[in-house]
C-alpha cells in the first residue's frame, strides 16, 4: 500500500472528487482518524493509519456478505465505497440506536488479553452502560458469532435510543 498524503481533510476532498461527492461538514475526530459527512448523505472515514483501515474496511466486507444491517434492533451503518491508497472507507449514516467503528475489532480472532485485563475491562464497561450492558454482551456476542470481535466498545460507538439512553447526563 502507499502512504497516503498525510492531511486528512485533504484525502476526504481526494477521495470526495474521485466519485462525485462534496464534502458538506464533519461528523467528528478520533485516535482513527475523521470522519466526513458527504453530498449524498454518507459518511466517510478517513484514516491515520493503514492498520486500523484495513481492520474496518475487512469488518464492513464481512457485514456486507453477511448481510448484516441490523444487530439486536441496532443499525450498522453500510459499506458503500472503500479507497486503499487514500485510506477511506464509505458508509452509510446510522441513526441510535446504533453499532459502528469498527478499527478496533478483530476478525476470526479473539484478541489475547490476560483474564485480569479482561475483569478490569467488563466491569468498566458494565459501569459504562449500566442497565444496558447485558444487550451489550449479547450485541458482541452476535459479533462474535461472524468472527467479529468487538474491542472497542463504549457509548457512542454502541448508542441506545430512549429509553435505553446511555449518554452522560
Amino acid at each position: 500500500m502507499e502512504s497516503p498524503p498525510n492531511d486528512l481533510e485533504i484525502r476526504a476532498t481526494c477521495f470526495a472528487e474521485k466519485h462525485g461527492l462534496t464534502i458538506s461538514g464533519g461528523l467528528g475526530a478520533g485516535f482513527d482518524g475523521s470522519v466526513f459527512v458527504t453530498s449524498r448523505h454518507s459518511a466517510i472515514k478517513v484514516f491515520r493509519f493503514d492498520r486500523l483501515y484495513l481492520r474496518e474496511r475487512d469488518v464492513y466486507q464481512r457485514l456486507q456478505q453477511n448481510d448484516v444491517t441490523t444487530v439486536m434492533g441496532f443499525q450498522v451503518p453500510q459499506l458503500l465505497n472503500f479507497d486503499d491508497e487514500l485510506l477511506v472507507v464509505e458508509m452509510t449514516i446510522v441513526n441510535p440506536p446504533f453499532v459502528l467503528d469498527f478499527a478496533g475489532a478483530y476478525l476470526d480472532q479473539r484478541p489475547d488479553y490476560p483474564e485480569e485485563v479482561l475483569e478490569e475491562w467488563r466491569a468498566e464497561k458494565a459501569e459504562q452502560f449500566s442497565d444496558g450492558w447485558p444487550i451489550v454482551r449479547l450485541i458482541m456476542s452476535t459479533f462474535a458469532a461472524l468472527g467479529i470481535y468487538l474491542a472497542d466498545v463504549k457509548p457512542g460507538n454502541i448508542e441506545f435510543a430512549p429509553p435505553w439512553d446511555n449518554r452522560p447526563a
